[in-house]
């Protein structure tokens, strides 16, 4: 994945907004994408112009705009969110966060209670929140996979624990669960809801009927845990990035 190491300088409602040109050989198409800061990012494939990617970005002005209005200003802080919501979820447990202040960033999972202690250097401490929250979430999503697909009788390859921009988790053909792991910066039902989702398709690879009556069959409640979902997704989403 290239990144361009010139921005294009374009005006958006009277003001000047810097695209950033990116060539990526895993996309089929060209996109437009902000994150926070705001970010805007103009991806497309190695096969594109340039100038046709140009060509998108002039016809997609209108809704680059409406996007920029609603974008937060500032990138959201892992650390004061851990603060704000001192809690995780691992594999069935909903833990405590205590962060602490350490020499190097590292977890303390308690044996007799509740509780995780997450270790932080004093320089660094966002950079060492991820690390110590991504190797949780690699535990801990490994056991709740496991734990789930026993319960409901599928078979699963492998668990993949990633950083997905755009989803919670994915289930491929061959039965590898690609998990993102903010899920553990949810609470227990609905870190279950999304895996107990992604365990669905190991029936049925769609979302036809059988697909939500399978799911139904496992999460009773999983409409509600959608709707719930969806308006944790600007909470959590944007965090680590």
């Amino acid at each position: 994945m290239d990144l361009a190491a010139q921005p294009i300088i374009i005006h958006v409602a009277g003001r000047p907004v810097s695209v950033w040109p990116r060539v990526s050989a895993r996309t089929t198409r060209v996109r437009l994408s902000v994150r926070p800061g705001p970010k805007v990012l103009l991806t497309y494939p190695e096969h594109t112009s340039h100038a046709s990617a140009l060509a998108f970005l002039k016809d997609n002005l209108p809704w680059l705009e409406k996007v920029l209005t609603k974008t937060r200003p500032v990138q959201p802080s892992l650390t004061s969110h851990l603060t704000k919501f001192p809690w995780l979820t691992m594999d069935d447990r909903l833990l405590a966060v205590e962060l602490e202040t350490g020499k190097r960033a590292a977890a303390r999972v308690s044996p007799h209670d509740d509780k995780v202690a997450i270790l932080l250097p004093g320089e660094n401490r966002e950079e060492g929140a991820l690390r110590v929250i991504r190797r949780l979430a690699e535990t801990g999503l490994g056991l709740a996979v496991d734990r789930l697909s026993r319960r409901v009788g599928v078979t699963v390859s492998q668990v993949s624990v990633r950083d997905q921009t755009t989803r919670w988790g994915s289930c491929s053909m061959v039965g590898t669960l690609s998990l993102n792991w903010r899920l553990i910066l949810l609470p227990p039902m609905l870190h279950d809801h999304v895996i107990l989702h992604e365990l669905s398709h190991r029936k049925h690879m769609d979302h036809s009927d059988r697909f939500w009556n399978q799911l139904a069959a496992w999460d009773p409640e999983w409409k509600k845990h959608d709707r719930e979902l969806t308006k944790r997704w600007s909470v959590i989403m944007d965090l680590g990035r």
